[in-house]
């Protein structure tokens, strides 16, 4: 069955991704598989000061966890469309672009924007990698409303 992975970083842009990719889905009468990775590679204690409740040994794990009720809320909002939810610890650009390599995927959706500042700088330009590794095609979902 085709399907369209969608991948979802729960940034201020994840929203548009998420419509976009159902979007796709529904024209192609794909399902789609939703895909959060939580970068090893982060300390999210200090990277991310606005999660309450995170311990140092167990935050990656936390956040699966939680990207997985956050992942469900999705999956939710569009009853109409097959989906599948895959989140994991690892490296995101790497992770995506093997899930992008399954013979099931058309298509990965990604923003061009995902995290800013110091965690961009630390996980660098991960959209960017997935362009140019992916053997799929990839939709780059801008976030730019207005012509610059």
């Amino acid at each position: 069955m085709k399907t369209v992975l969608v991948t979802i970083d729960f940034s201020e842009f994840s929203g548009e991704v998420e419509k976009i990719g159902y979007q796709v889905a529904s024209a192609i009468g794909a399902s789609v598989t939703l895909m959060t990775i939580v970068n090893e590679s982060v300390d999210y204690t200090t990277a991310y000061m606005g999660l309450p409740g995170l311990n140092y040994a167990t935050q990656w794990e936390e956040l699966v966890q939680r990207a997985n009720v956050k992942l469900e809320e999705i999956k939710n909002n569009h009853p109409d469309v097959t989906t599948n939810i895959i989140s994991f610890i690892g490296t995101p650009k790497i992770d995506i672009v093997e899930a992008a390599a399954n013979p099931d995927v058309s298509f990965v959706v990604v923003g061009k924007y995902g995290r800013r500042g110091i965690s961009h700088l630390v996980m660098g330009g991960t959209t960017a990698y997935i362009v140019q590794h992916s053997v799929k095609p990839v939709i780059v979902v801008p976030f730019r409303k207005t012509k610059h």
